[in-house]
């Protein structure tokens, strides 16, 4: 039996949104059946304070797979960790559990006219440093900035223009999905079910 832990904030972290709808780890449970799956995502974290962390929440699991998902924090004006600062502890993260485990994720856009303490401009710069860090690391890579950029990004967020509704928990799942579906060769359990 594989074990998957989901590292990350307030994202990452709780099974259900307040309206009762499935979030990324209570989705991933569901489909990937014969997987523990383990939240290990909290409210309000950066990469600073997940570096704390790490062992017990991550390492201890002997997991085969971690994604990690950072950086809406770090990019806060009230937290700011600086982008090297960042670079550096994502880069710490992943050589602590290993390149072929690890399933980087940049960090989402954000609604601008409802979240007053991020900007897309800042959370790019973020984003584009997972993806440096995936590449130079040679870890799996999940674009969610570059794909949730193209779309109406309110349609995907809460009231709060940073946290997803449903839609968006249901984007950065099936994502996530594709990605653990490619590394560990599994055929998609809806395509198995097809005479």
């Amino acid at each position: 039996m594989k074990t998957l832990v989901c590292f990350g904030d307030s994202i990452t972290s709780k099974e259900k949104s307040e309206d009762g709808s499935l979030r990324l780890t209570s989705r991933l449970r569901q489909k990937l059946s014969e997987w523990v799956v383990m939240n290990a995502g909290i409210p309000a974290e950066t990469t600073r304070a997940a570096l704390v962390r790490l062992q017990d929440d991550v390492l201890r699991h002997e997991p085969d797979y971690v994604t990690i998902l950072f950086g809406a924090n770090d990019s806060s004006d009230h937290r700011l960790i600086p982008l090297k600062e960042f670079e550096k502890n994502l880069t710490y993260m992943v050589n602590k559990i290993g390149p072929q485990k690890v399933i980087l994720i940049s960090p989402a856009p954000v609604y601008e006219e409802k979240q007053k303490a991020r900007n897309n401009k800042r959370m790019k710069s973020y984003a584009q440093i997972v993806k440096k860090v995936a590449k130079h690391e040679g870890t799996a890579y999940v674009p969610l900035f570059e794909t949730m950029h193209t779309k109406d990004i309110h349609h995907y967020l809460v009231e709060d223009g940073l946290h997803f509704n449903k839609f968006g928990y249901e984007e950065l799942y099936e994502l996530v999905l594709r990605k653990i579906l490619l590394l560990t060769g599994i055929a998609n359990p809806k395509k198995q079910l097809s005479p």
